[in-house]
């Protein structure tokens, strides 16, 4: 890494002598921020409400001012929360859905109903209720997908 410079230019100019800095600035890199959320995978909530409600047991109303029983209540459901339903960072293709807001949900299972149907056809293309079942359905999907 190169040390900045400093110093003082001797030049017939004027009669002050020049003063100069030669800096080497750069900027840090930006890291990517990885999106987080909770993972609901194996989010039970009769047990998250077991746990919640035996944390608060230890709460006592009475001992305190109404700011650090909030404070306790809200750290006691977020550690539970977290001990639940923890924070995971968002897959590549997660990452690659969270910039199109546009494919909802049940756009998503509309495309795996076409692609099933789509297998089915390859598979069985002697059937013309199958073939005549994907076409109508791949037709009506692109017409709502354009339309959304």
């Amino acid at each position: 890494m190169k040390k900045n410079n400093a110093g003082i230019t001797i030049y017939d100019i004027s009669d002050h002598l020049p003063v100069f800095v030669n800096l080497k600035l750069h900027h840090p890199t930006q890291q990517k921020i990885k999106p987080k959320f909770r993972c609901m995978k194996h989010f039970d909530p009769n047990t998250f409400l077991t746990d919640l409600s035996h944390n608060l047991h230890n709460v006592n109303p009475e001992a305190g001012e109404v700011n650090t029983l909030s404070d306790k209540f809200v750290k006691f459901f977020n550690d539970t929360l977290d001990k639940h339903a923890p924070h995971r960072y968002a897959s590549r293709k997660e990452q690659r859905s969270f910039n199109k807001p546009w494919l909802t949900k049940g756009i998503l299972t509309s495309i795996a109903k076409k692609n099933t149907l789509y297998r089915k056809k390859q598979l069985a293309t002697n059937n013309p209720n199958i073939i005549r079942q994907y076409k109508t359905y791949k037709n009506k999907f692109t017409y709502f997908k354009e339309i959304s």
